[in-house]
């Protein structure tokens, strides 16, 4: 992806989606005020429905209670034990009860009267026409379902009224009350007759609602009031047409979870989708003394019209400003583009070798600038090929320098500890033996120091024999012979090594590395009496190994950590430090590796682990 794209793409991450963001967040924020608006409305709408019908059910049952504790009324229940007709009721009773009728013609459908035996007495009822509204008496041929009582009537101790099971009527739901009229003083064993009163429910209910309405915080929202019974059936709606019908057939089937919380008698509020499409919230809240639930609905979806309105004129403005924004730097970027293309042929070319290549930029902007920056550094490039030519070859002639004086060293030391072991030993025939021995092999290593510096190159890439399988004992063995006298030395020297222990190996590189590290070895323990352990045998997997272990000074843990097999690095006083980073390297070429435990005032212990041959156990 090239950086005008890049640029584009960041423009939009960090710019324009940051702003569409901007603007879903303040829709979604702005919907959350209204969705708690809403929510907090609904539910008070649904507590003042269910406050104001319980309010007006306890003043109709406060005047229940007044007119069964009428002095006429219990007189009238004391005295008869049989049915009278209405032409035999007391005056002031008469009056009395077509009184209480009358006061409130929108509730109170009839009256009825039981004597202390269950015997209906009288039964009063509203009769209406286009004029007025009378009372009309019945004193006989009652219908049985006019004149039933709630059968607690005849058992409780005071004259609290007793509400019975909602019912339908012809003008809606009715709601009948049972209320004792006792001859006595108020107790459970009293006699007593009845009152029963029918009220319209449903003239009740729609006050209720119209007081509710008047006092809504929703003014400028269209609300619907829903009053369920206990079995899901609408007592009532604010469109009157869905009156007395089943919920879950008469409204959508999202409303289906709203109306089985009402029938539980719970209180909250939820969603639902109306078949209009639109989205709504309803708060539902029991009305407790009817066993019925009144929930109260807004339009969520009309209440958010006009925030979503300006939510897209919102996302619409941002999204053409970016947009805008996007074409002013596309070009922008394309110009500078081009500049940046050139800069970047010119500095491939570069790269591929081509110094006397120089770029031409023609535009204003810091890709000219950029331009004569690359020009300069290719010039000081050439200058600096031309030095590090130089230096190259000044580095090549010193590194062969070291590695040839540290080969040489050793072959010095070995051939310096012969010379002192002879002025002692010199008449003892095996050793002039072995002197001779090692005088022709020091001989033969000085021969090879020389053949080095004829051909440099061959020296400084490392060129060796091809690996094979090799006896590492007698190699040890003789390492051992040319540097250590074991009867004269003043080092204890022990020796654990098998008859035979092949490993694939270069013998040449071997026998340097095994040098190497006894030399180390020795000079490390310097002139204080010491120990020095040889030991080799099966390393297990395919390997075998060798190790070499003194009771020098040892070495720090930051010293094994930060310079240890690094080059020129080393703790002797003399020395270029080239031994164990040339050790490790010839081992690491033949597959294997050197391993190293050391600790300040213990000692070292080198062990060298090299693929294996065939090995052969010691019979001894």
């Amino acid at each position: 992806m090239g950086i005008r794209p890049r640029i584009l793409l960041i423009l939009i991450l960090l710019g324009v989606s940051p702003a569409l963001a901007l603007s879903l967040f303040n829709y979604l924020s702005g919907a959350r005020v209204i969705e708690t608006e809403l929510r907090e409305v609904a539910q008070h709408d649904a507590r003042a429905v269910a406050s104001d019908v319980e309010k007006r059910l306890r003043e109709r049952e406060d005047v229940f209670a007044t007119l069964a504790r009428s002095t006429a009324l219990r007189s009238l229940v004391q005295s008869q034990g049989e049915q009278q007709s209405s032409m035999g009721l007391p005056g002031d009773l008469q009056a009395e009860v077509k009184a209480f009728l009358l006061s409130s013609p929108k509730y109170t459908v009839a009256i009825a009267c039981l004597n202390k035996s269950g015997q209906p007495l009288f039964r009063a009822e509203l009769s209406k026409d286009a004029d007025n509204v009378s009372v009309r008496f019945q004193a006989q041929d009652f219908l049985p379902d006019s004149v039933k009582a709630n059968e607690r009537v005849w058992t409780v101790a005071d004259s609290t009224p007793l509400r019975s099971a909602l019912k339908r009527e012809s003008y809606g739901a009715s709601l009948r009350y049972t209320i004792p009229v006792f001859t006595e003083q108020e107790s459970a064993y009293t006699p007593r007759g009845a009152l029963i009163v029918d009220i319209n429910l449903d003239a009740l209910l729609n006050d209720a609602e119209a007081v509710a309405d008047a006092q809504s915080n929703s003014d400028s929202l269209r609300r619907s009031v829903i009053i369920l019974d206990h079995d899901g059936n609408i007592l009532f709606h604010t469109n009157s047409a869905l009156r007395y019908q089943v919920a879950v057939s008469a409204l959508p089937s999202s409303f289906k979870t709203i109306a089985g919380a009402m029938k539980r008698g719970e209180t909250g509020w939820q969603f639902y989708d109306s078949t209009d499409g639109n989205k709504r919230l309803a708060a539902y809240q029991p009305i407790a003394p009817l066993d019925i639930s009144v929930a109260v609905e807004n339009n969520y979806s009309e209440a958010v019209r006009n925030l979503r309105f300006v939510g897209w004129l919102e996302a619409g403005v941002t999204g053409l400003l970016g947009l805008l924004m996007i074409t002013l730097v596309w070009l922008i970027l394309r110009r500078t583009e081009q500049g940046i293309e050139r800069i970047t042929e010119g500095a491939a070319a570069i790269a591929k070798g081509r110094l006397d290549e120089r770029i031409e930029v023609k535009s204003s902007d810091e890709t000219h600038g950029l331009a004569d920056a690359f020009n300069a550094m290719t010039e000081r490039l050439r200058e600096q090929i031309a030095r590090e030519a130089e230096t190259r070859q000044f580095a090549s002639f010193m590194r062969l320098s070291a590695m040839l004086t540290h080969d040489l060293k050793n072959s010095i030391l070995a051939l310096s500890l012969l010379v002192n072991n002879m002025e002692q030993q010199f008449d003892r025939a095996e050793f002039r033996a072995d002197a001779m021995k090692s005088l022709t092999d020091a001989t033969d290593k000085l021969r090879a120091l020389v053949a080095k510096l004829s051909e440099p190159v061959r020296s400084l890439s490392g060129e060796f024999k091809r690996p094979r399988p090799v006896d590492l004992i007698p190699i040890i063995n003789g390492v051992l012979a040319r540097t250590i006298d074991s009867s004269e030395s003043e080092h204890h020297i022990e020796i654990d090594l098998p008859i035979s222990l092949v490993a694939v190996a270069d013998d040449e590189r071997i026998e340097k590395v095994v040098e190497n590290l006894v030399l180390n070895a020795v000079e490390a323990m310097g002139t204080k009496n010491g120990s020095l352990t040889i030991k080799a045998g099966p390393a297990g997997d395919g390997f075998v190994f060798f190790s070499v272990s003194d009771t020098g000074p040892g070495m720090s843990e930051e010293f094994q950590r930060t310079k240890l097999f690094r080059p020129f690095s080393t703790t002797k006083s003399k020395g270029v430090g080239l031994g164990l980073y040339t050790s490790r390297e010839l081992v690491r070429a033949l597959g294997g590796r050197i391993d190293v435990e050391s600790k300040q005032g213990s000692g070292t212990t080198f062990t060298v682990v090299l693929p294996s041959g065939q090995i052969r156990k010691s019979g001894g």
